[in-house]
């Protein structure tokens, strides 16, 4: 199987009877800047990091964020965008799915 890095165009040749893909893990979430807080790269901060941070906006609410919560109540994020997230498509549905449940405790008011 041969390899190609797409910024160097260095092509590499291995042998390998399997290969994990990752396509395009750069977060898309400049339209967020200055609402959502971002770690340096743009992934969205959730849960503890998105009340300890000295980006913009912060933690406005006493009780901490919900595990996947961004620094606006209320609003989550699952998935690729998220900081330290594992960046694979079984880690996002499970995100996604449990992020569910989140909006369903944060709507009942289960999250004080």
């Amino acid at each position: 199987m041969t390899v190609v890095d797409h910024i160097t165009g260095h092509a590499t040749t291995i042998q390998a009877t399997a290969l994990f893909v990752l396509i395009g893990a750069q977060p898309h979430t400049g339209w967020l800047a200055g609402t959502v807080a971002r770690d340096p790269l743009g992934y969205l901060l959730t849960g503890q990091a998105a009340a300890a941070t000295d980006a913009a906006p912060l933690w406005p609410l006493e009780r901490p964020p919900m595990l996947l919560e961004t620094s606006v109540p209320g609003v989550f994020a699952a998935g690729d965008v998220r900081s330290r997230s594992v960046k694979s498509v079984a880690a996002a549905v499970g995100e996604g799915a449990t992020t569910v449940r989140l909006i369903h405790a944060y709507l009942a008011g289960e999250h004080a």
